[in-house]
Order: C-alpha cells, then structure tokens, then sequence
C-alpha cells in the first residue's frame, strides 16, 4: 500500500514541477516564449526563398488577415528573432512549436553549413513519430541557423478549409522544456484527455457488447450500431489511440483521409442502423425511401472522395464533405420531424432524441471547435440509441410470450375440443343403454343431470381454465353420471389438502376427467363384487396442483387382458389428449403423468394410481 502511495505522490510532484518549470521565463533552460510572425499569402507555390526575402514589403501580420485557409493557397511565414537574439545565444539547440495549425504540406528554410536550406517538416511530405498526444514535437534549428541572422522563414499549405489565419501562434522552447512537454503532462492537459478517455471507454463497451448480441442473436441493427459506435471513437479518439498508426503508420495523407472518411462511415452506419431499428421498409415507407437514396449518396461521396485524395484535389475533398454536411443536416431535421408526426409506437423516440444531442454537438466542433461537446453529444446519443435498443428487445420479447400464449390457448382449447365430443359421445350412450335397458326413471335422471353438466360446459366454453373448485364441481357432477350409469356400483370421494386454496388456483378444464372415466371402465367396472372405490385428491406442492386418481380396481394388467379377449382398443384417446395438454402446459420434458400399479405382498394386483402434476405457471 505504501509503495502506491508514494508512486501516487510521485506523478502528484512530478505533474506540479512540469506545470512549474514550463512557466518560469527566468529559466534559460527551460526558456518557452511567443514570437510575433507575419504573413505572406500567395495562390501558387512556385516562388523561390530567394524572391520572398527579397519581398519583405508583401508580409503582414496575422491580425490583419479577415480570411481562412483554403487548400489551394500557399502561406509564407517570416519569424523574426531579433529580440531574441541574446536568449537564443545561450543555447545551441531549440525547438520552433505551432499553437493551433497543423500543417498539411510546411518546410522550413533556415541557414545550414552558410547555406540557405529547406527542409520538411508537414504532416504530409515528411511524417515523423510523434511523442506527445497533446503536444507537437516541433522543429529544431541551432542559433546558427538565422537566416540574416534574425529570420526564419516556413512555406506551408493547409488542406483544412476555413481555419482563422488570426489564431496562428508559434513559440519557440528549450530543449530542456520540448523534452518535459514530449515526456510529461500537466494537470490542465490531464483534464483534456480525461472525457476522451471516459468516452473511448464507452464507445469500446458498446462496440464489443453489441458486436456479441448481432453474433448471437443475428439482429442486424446490432451490428450496423456497433459499426456506427467504432467510426465515432475512431473520429473523435482516433489522436489520442493513435488508430492511424496501425493501419497507416503515421501521420500521413492516409491516415487524414481515415479520419476524414469516418465522418462519412458515422452517417453511413447511422442511417443502416436506423433503417433496421425502427423496420422502416414496413413502418416507415417514405423514410425507407429516403434513407436508401442517402445510402447511395454517402457511397458515392466514400468512392469520389478516396478518387480526390489519391489525386491529392483536396478542394474537390472539401466540396463534397460540404455537400454531405448539408445533406445530412438535412435528412436529420428532416427525419427527427417526419418520426415526431408520424410515429407510431416508442422507439422512434430514441432516434430523434440522441440525433438531437449529436447534431447539437456535431455543430458545436464546426462552428466552435470545440471537441468536448461532439464527444458530450456523442455519448449521450450512443447511451440513448442503446437503451432504445433494449427497449425494442423488451418488446419483441413480450410480443413473443404473446403469440406463445395464443398458441398455447389456441392449441389447448382444439385439444379441449376433442375430449368434449368423446364426453358427450360416451354419456349418450349411456343414456341410450338405460332407455333400451326400459330404466326410464334413471335415464331421465341421468338425462337431467347430463344437461346441467352441459350447460356449465357450454357457459364457460370460452375459457380454456376454470379455478378449481369449479373443476371439482364438473367432478362431481360428471361422477354422479357414472355413478348413475352403473347403478351405483362405485363409490367415490373427492379429498382436498387443507391448505389448497381451491378458489385461488387455475387449471384448465377437464384435465383430470379422461383419468377417472378410464379408471371407472377399465379398473372397476372389470372388477367382480360390491368392494369398488375410487378416491380423487388434490394437494399442493410448490408450483404445481397435484391431483391422484386411486381405485382398487383389477389394475392395468388384468384390465389389457380383459380387453384383448374382448377385442376392445387398449389405447384411451382422452388420455392422451390430456398428456399433450400437459405438455402444452410445461415444455420443460417432464413427465408429468405417472401410472403406479399397486399389488400385495404376493404380487397381485390391488388397482392403479395415477398422479397427474399440473402446473399452475406455464413454461413457455
């Protein structure tokens, strides 16, 4: 812990000592100065040094420039050290920075070996290794390198459209003091690069998180904004991660074109994000139209504008990323009104309320140059798109339990469906059996019993689950039909668990029905004597009503053989119409019926139990 500690207040001192050192004026060692430079601005780049120190009269002071930067100007710049002669003479070596300007094409002509020299030092025609994220590395000369011994003279050239000539700022440092700015940071350039490095955070968790779920799940929007969310940190943080470097090497006319073309890919993978976010070919027509021809657009400018920078034409470059700037704006306003007045649930809300915050701060760093707000803007809108695709998750997973469920009421409701004819087919048999049979007082009793029965099966026709006690209610009465049936020869008795709340619990109806009838007609009707019961239960446990049809029946054994002398089919069809019902209810591959064959101590059988578990929360 001590060793963190003293490692803390080590980077503490150190920061305090470079934000020290680099201001003290007093310090030849570690000398930093502003030097006034004036200006000659001229269309071509065909004039020698020999001619422009001639032409001392054409230079003017930056101030006095009302103009901006345009790429096919070339600017030359006289520095003049004639107050700094006496400083300069302590030291050999010194270090010539530029506050503001990043020279595209720039030489610098100096006196070397008692000749006029040129050498390159623009970020195009002669890239070098840069040492510092915030700081230029800047470019040395010797105090023998005085051209008349007080000038220094540089030609560059500006590929940036629009840059204020007035904000041109040079210094000159020690080497003392280039060495501290290439190696150290002050708290004030810590503070730069504190929300770049909180927003390449975000950007990097949301690129790999979204790039998982489109693996995953297949859903393209995912990937086109993990796509969008990559160009935007490669835009924004591309500087400060050095991105040019992996592909490029450096800072070369390459890698300005990757930075430059990443805010045609942002737009590009924004609009094929909100194509598929918000299914615009079916929700939004007239937007799915547009988005497609802005589509073809951004395409065009991507191929035209690599054309223009192999052919170093970096007017045309700064043409046709006006164009897009403007077409842009455009579609976005456009768009964030056309979704406001025509949206029809909540996710086109997402879109315009994080295209706001981006356009917001898009404008800001055009106008004001101010990157903070691009990337404050940029992280607002990144966060908000992905919330909004939670959202749409949420939602498509909801409409999905939906349709599940539909399916599971439909499916249940064809399979309750054929158990009710079987029911109704088998009672008025039975019916007919006591007419023939000339039992007119029990065929009117049971006829009147059978049509109160249908008459709460028909009321609740609707539903394909009643609560229990309704369904021990059905019980009973369909059981005093068999009971009736066959005159009486069965008793029968319902118990339920005395903590089931039975007015609490749903199941769907006549699930348990299909094991009592097989366990009157196959287990008790087969066996000889009065000693016939059958005992219904039902109990709790958990999640699950569990109902136990028990009879003391001649069991399942005797029962098949019975049936194959009397050629009978074996195979309830309302048992396994029950069974799939269940499984309708729970697909989680339990079985969830159980047939337990109960025999003596010898072996022989005392009747069948049968323990149906229904759930009462269906896994879908």
């Amino acid at each position: 812990m001590q060793k963190y500690l003293k490692f803390l207040l080590f980077v503490i001192l150190t920061l305090g000592i470079v934000e020290h050192d680099l201001s003290a004026q007093n310090d030849i060692t570690l000398h930093k100065t502003k030097i006034p430079i004036t200006i000659y601005k001229t269309t071509g780049d065909t004039l020698p040094i020999q001619t422009i120190i001639q032409s001392d009269y054409l230079f003017r002071s930056p101030i006095s420039f009302s103009g901006k930067t345009s790429p096919r100007d070339t600017y030359w710049i006289k520095i003049d050290f004639v107050k700094e002669l006496n400083i300069i003479k302590k030291d050999s070596l010194w270090h010539l920075n530029f506050s503001g300007p990043n020279f595209s094409y720039a030489s610098i002509f100096y006196i070397e070996n008692n000749v006029i020299t040129e050498r390159p030092f623009g970020s195009f025609n002669n890239p070098k290794k840069i040492k510092s994220i915030l700081h230029p590395s800047g470019i040395s000369f010797t105090n023998n390198s005085l051209i008349d011994n007080r000038f220094i003279y540089l030609k560059v050239k500006r590929v940036k459209y629009f840059e204020p000539i007035k904000s041109w700022k040079m210094y000159y440092v020690s080497q003392k003091a280039q060495n501290l700015t290439d190696h150290f940071y002050t708290w004030q350039d810590i503070k730069t690069l504190i929300p770049k490095y909180l927003f390449a955070g975000v950007c990097l968790i949301m690129f790999f998180l979204t790039l998982a779920f489109f693996i995953t799940s297949g859903k393209i929007e995912f990937l086109f904004y993990s796509l969008y969310v990559i160009w935007l940190f490669i835009y924004l943080n591309g500087d400060v991660f050095r991105t040019n470097n992996l592909l490029f090497g450096g800072n070369t006319i390459a890698s300005y074109w990757l930075f430059q073309i990443a805010q045609v890919c942002i737009n590009l993978f924004y609009v094929l994000f909100v194509m598929y976010y918000l299914d615009t070919k079916k929700a939004y027509p007239k937007l799915w139209l547009t988005i497609n021809f802005i589509i073809i657009i951004l395409a065009a400018i991507i191929i035209l504008d690599s054309v223009f920078f192999y052919l170093e034409y970096f007017i045309g470059h700064q043409f046709i990323m006006n164009i897009q700037r403007l077409v842009m704006t455009l579609f976005g306003a456009g768009g964030m009104l056309y979704l406001i007045l025509f949206a029809k649930d909540r996710l086109p809300y997402f879109i315009v309320i994080g295209s706001f915050f981006y356009m917001t701060g898009a404008w800001c760093l055009f106008f004001f140059g101010n990157p903070i707000c691009m990337i404050a803007g940029s992280a607002i809108e990144i966060t908000i798109f992905a919330l909004g695709l939670s959202y749409k998750i949420q939602q498509e997973h909801k409409e999905k339990i939906h349709y599940q469920k539909e399916s599971f009421i439909n499916n249940n409701k064809a399979l309750r469906a054929q158990i009710n004819p079987h029911f109704i087919f088998n009672s008025l048999n039975s019916i007919q059996n006591l007419i023939l049979s000339n039992k007119k007082e029990s065929a009117v009793k049971y006829l009147n019993k059978f049509s109160l029965l249908m008459r709460n099966l028909l009321e609740s026709s609707i539903e394909t689950s009643v609560i229990l006690s309704e369904e021990i209610n059905l019980l009973k009465k369909y059981l005093e039909l068999e009971s009736l049936r066959f005159d009486n020869t069965f008793r029968y008795a319902i118990e339920i668990e005395d903590k089931l709340n039975t007015d609490a619990e749903e199941i769907p109806m006549l699930i348990v029905q299909p094991f009592i009838e097989n366990a009157i007609l196959h287990g008790l009707l087969n066996k000889n004597g009065d000693d016939k019961n059958l005992n219904i239960r039902f109990k709790k446990k958990q999640e699950t009503i569990i109902c136990e049809v028990e009879d003391n029946g001649v069991g399942r054994n005797h029962s098949l053989h019975i049936n194959s002398i009397l050629k009978k089919t074996t195979t309830s069809r309302g048992v396994e119409i029950t069974k799939k019902r269940l499984r309708l209810l729970d697909q989680s591959e339990k079985e969830n019926v159980e047939f337990i064959d109960k025999t003596d101590h010898n072996g022989h059988p005392l009747g069948t139990k049968v323990i149906i578990r229904i759930p009462t929360e269906y896994n879908f």
